[in-house]
């Protein structure tokens, strides 16, 4: 599963963290999963993650065949919360906390929009891992006021396409690229009093978490 977002700008000053936003989660066959924002402190298991993916999904994620270097993995765990945002699933394995799969947003340079990437372990794929963290990406987008989540994916991806479907993404062609397709969906803003309330639950909870609020 893939698009191309990477969240590589290298600057970095520790926000802190939105602890509201962790959540226990179960998968259809019962598992317990933790959701929550990546967190600096996941350098280890986020190699671990990386470093197990197959050559496939590998290749799916980054749309070619190279290996991220530490540097880049150590900056996947370090964001602001803000302008961009990275889920986790995270199941403990005999005591030991393992990444499942992680989906993530950088918002566009002076747009409301964003692009996505999602990537799940070879193990947990087909189980709804995928389709947890993109839900929970998607709500939490729309929660922060982004209008438009955006990626791509290559053509031979078919998992990714059926999620990204199921969700409600726009499909199309890349015009200048037919290995890839575009993926698109627009959040508007739900107007019920719930989601009116959730709106304003989250910019409370970011304000409280010292996090800078776009609603």
């Amino acid at each position: 599963m893939s698009s191309t977002a990477t969240g590589t700008s290298y600057a970095y000053a520790p926000p802190r963290y939105p602890a509201h936003l962790v959540a226990l989660r179960h998968l259809p066959d019962g598992t317990n999963v933790i959701t929550r924002p990546i967190h600096p402190e996941d350098d280890a298991i986020e190699r671990d993650f990386i470093s197990g993916l197959s050559r496939d999904t590998a290749y799916n994620r980054l749309l070619s065949g190279r290996r991220l270097t530490p540097d880049e993995i150590r900056h996947l765990t370090r964001i602001d919360y803000d302008r961009e945002m990275a889920f986790i699933a995270v199941t403990v394995d005999r005591g030991q906390g393992r990444l499942l799969g992680v989906a993530r947003y950088v918002r566009d340079a002076g747009d409301s929009g964003a692009e996505f990437a999602i990537v799940v372990a070879d193990a947990w794929q087909h189980k709804g891992v995928g389709s947890l963290l993109l839900r929970t990406l998607l709500q939490h987008a729309r929660a922060a006021g982004i209008a438009r989540i955006h990626g791509i994916t290559l053509a031979t991806n078919q998992a990714m396409q059926n999620l990204a479907r199921r969700l409600g993404f726009v499909q199309q062609p890349d015009p200048q690229d037919a290995t890839v397709r575009e993926l698109t969906i627009t959040l508007a803003a739900e107007t019920t009093p719930a989601a009116v309330r959730a709106r304003a639950a989250y910019a409370a909870a970011a304000n409280d978490d010292g996090i800078a609020s776009r609603n």
